[in-house]
């Protein structure tokens, strides 16, 4: 086996060695095109923004047949009876730096909740401050919620508003503003 010439050998371990951080930090920025609306599945770890700005009290209505979330304009729940949900939905991030909404459900308007949405507003509480799990313990009928030990870091929030990711979220036809939105008329047999 010959020797490696280490001056022009482009396969020289010595010439190809790198630093792990060059290109670390190029200004290159992920672009923001995708955030989904959905709860957090049960084996991630996640985080709820904080900040009054990244959270609101909103109707949405689910298709559950189609797996779709929509945005529904006040003007339109009164006349969707039982279709609709009010929740606060909340900016949350995982470990792996995915950027989510969380529709955490609401007490119905006569005050009335059950185990599992009293223990997610639970959940969303304590993910302010510290990294969350939650899984669905049946035998309780509520969700269990697991705390991860200290010391991980500080979650990666994005750099768009609260605004530019409820557009992303809901654009493309995914917020009901009138009765003659598509998804109502399905709903209303039409």
């Amino acid at each position: 086996m010959s020797e490696l010439n280490t001056a022009t050998d482009s396969l020289n371990p010595l010439l190809l060695r790198i630093d792990p951080a060059i290109g670390a930090d190029l200004g290159v920025k992920k672009a923001l095109l995708h955030v989904p609306v959905r709860k957090p599945n049960r084996q991630e770890f996640f985080r709820t923004n904080p900040h009054i700005d990244y959270r609101m009290t909103m109707a949405i209505l689910e298709m559950k047949e189609d797996r779709e979330i929509y945005a529904v304009m006040p003007n339109v729940v009164a006349g969707s009876p039982g279709e609709t949900r009010i929740v606060e939905l909340r900016l949350c991030v995982n470990r792996a730096g995915s950027v989510y909404l969380w529709p955490v459900p609401l007490p119905t308007p006569d005050g009335r909740e059950n185990a599992w949405h009293k223990i997610a507003r639970e959940a969303a509480q304590i993910a302010e401050t510290e990294w969350v799990r939650m899984a669905a313990n049946m035998g309780a009928g509520c969700y269990d919620v697991f705390i991860a030990p200290p010391g991980l870091s500080e979650p990666r929030w994005p750099e768009e508003s609260f605004v530019e990711m409820l557009r992303i979220a809901f654009g493309g036809g995914r917020t009901i503003d009138g009765m003659d939105h598509p998804v109502v008329a399905r709903l209303r047999g039409l």
